[in-house]
C-alpha cells in the first residue's frame, strides 16, 4: 500500500486516521485481483439477504452493492418482507450455499423478530460467510484457525496497520461486547499480541479502565459517550459508533471527537473512519472467497 499522507486534526497533535482513503487504496488493489479472476472466467459474487423495511439496512445494502460494482464484484440482493416464513429464508440460504457462482453471502442485520437470525447464521456455509459472524467463524477466531474475519474489527486492524501503528505489547481496551464487533475485535487484538480489556454497560468505574488504554476501541452504541477526560494521554482512539441524534446532521460517533482529539495521538473521524473500512473488508473477504473456492 502506498505511503499515506499524515493529516492532523486542526489545533491538536492527533493524527487523523483516514479510513476513506485507506479503503480506496484497498479497493484499487481488489479491482486488480478481480480482473485476474475475470480472466480465469470467475466473477466474484456477493448475495445479500435483506429482510424487512428498516431504512438503515436498506441504505447499508445500497452502499455495499455500489461498492461491489466499483471493483467488479457482482451483487445479488433478495429483499423479503418482515412477514416471510423462516423456512423460505432457510431455503434461500440452502440455494446460495449450493450455488458455485455465489462466493459470499451476507445476512443483513438485524433480521426482524420473531424470525430466528442465529439459526440463519448457523445454516450459512462458513466458506461463504464473508461477514465473518457465524458461530463457526467466531470459533475459528478463538482457536486461531483460518476463517473470514468480522468486517468491522478486521477493518480496524487494517487501518492501524496502514498507518504503521503498533499493536503488539499495547494495552487495548474495547468498550462493547457485541458478537459482530466488540468480541471479535478483542480476539483480533489478542491474536496480535495486545493485552486486552473488554468493558461493557455494566462495567464499574469505566473511566478508570479507559484511561489505561494505549488503544481504545469505542463500540458501545451511545453517542459521544467517550470523552477526552476518559482517555490516557496519547491514546489511539478508534470510534466504531454510528448514532443518529435528533437535531444533529449526519451520524455521531461513540466518542466526543473534539475533546478526545485534544488528548489522543491518533483518532478516527465519524464519518470517514471505520465505516469505509468495514465495506472494504466485505469486498476483500468476497474476493478471497472467490480466489479460494471459485
Amino acid at each position: 500500500m502506498e505511503s499515506l499522507p499524515r493529516t492532523y486534526v486542526p489545533n491538536t497533535n492527533a493524527l487523523l486516521l483516514d479510513g476513506k482513503r485507506v479503503a480506496q487504496l484497498i479497493r484499487e488493489s481488489l479491482a486488480t485481483r478481480v480482473a485476474a479472476l475475470h480472466a480465469r472466467g470467475i466473477t466474484p459474487c456477493l448475495a445479500v439477504m435483506l429482510v424487512g423495511d428498516d431504512p438503515a439496512s436498506h441504505t447499508y445494502v445500497r452502499t455495499k452493492a455500489k461498492a461491489c460494482e466499483s471493483v467488479g464484484i457482482r451483487s445479488i440482493v433478495r429483499h423479503f418482507p418482515a412477514s416471510v416464513a423462516q423456512a423460505e429464508l432457510e431455503a434461500q440460504l440452502d440455494a446460495w450455499n449450493a450455488d458455485p457462482s455465489v462466493h459470499g453471502v451476507l445476512i443483513q442485520h438485524p433480521v426482524p423478530a420473531p424470525l430466528d437470525e442465529p439459526a440463519l447464521l448457523r445454516r450459512l456455509d462458513p466458506r461463504k460467510d464473508v461477514d465473518g459472524i457465524t458461530p463457526y467463524s467466531l470459533g475459528a477466531l478463538v482457536a486461531g484457525e483460518p476463517a473470514f474475519g468480522a468486517c468491522t474489527p478486521l477493518g480496524i486492524i487494517r487501518l492501524l496497520d496502514a498507518y504503521g501503528l503498533p499493536i503488539e505489547g499495547k494495552h487495548a481496551v474495547v468498550v462493547g461486547r457485541s458478537v459482530i464487533l466488540g468480541k471479535p475485535m478483542a480476539l483480533m487484538l489478542l491474536n496480535r499480541n495486545a493485552t486486552v480489556t473488554i468493558c461493557h454497560s455494566r462495567t464499574r468505574d469505566l473511566a478508570s479502565l479507559t484511561r489505561q488504554a494505549d488503544i481504545l476501541v469505542a463500540a458501545v452504541g451511545k453517542p459521544e459517550f467517550i470523552t477526552g477526560e476518559m482517555l490516557k494521554p496519547s491514546a489511539i482512539v478508534i470510534d466504531a459508533g454510528y448514532n443518529r441524534v435528533e437535531g444533529r446532521t449526519g451520524d455521531v460517533g461513540d466518542v466526543a471527537f473534539d475533546s478526545a482529539a485534544q488528548v489522543a495521538s491518533a483518532i478516527t473521524p465519524v464519518p470517514g473512519g471505520v465505516g469505509p473500512m468495514t465495506v472494504a473488508m466485505l469486498l476483500h473477504n468476497t474476493v478471497e472467497a472467490a480466489e479460494r473456492y471459485g
